[in-house]
């Protein structure tokens, strides 16, 4: 991991708060998290289509408490 310093502005810092005290999670856990969901857990949609097919064929049925579950599985994968 590496260190990054960044710069927001007040109304980045509120929404960021008030996340981090409703997940209690640290603000660069959900930081961590927004880049994942955003820039790394995409899925062009034949790879998402292809994953349905096989949902709906039983392939791998699991149940996520959550989507970064989900999209963690599916990076496993």
């Amino acid at each position: 991991m590496a260190r990054v310093q960044i710069l927001l502005d007040e109304k980045e810092i509120q929404a960021l708060k008030r996340e981090s005290e409703e997940s209690k999670k640290s603000y660069s856990q959900l930081v961590r998290e927004a880049i994942d969901n955003v820039y790394i857990s995409r899925f062009p949609d034949k790879e998402m289509a292809q994953m349905a097919k096989e949902a709906k064929e039983g392939k791998g049925m699991r149940r996520f408490k959550n989507l970064q579950a989900a999209r963690g599985y599916l990076w496993s994968l």
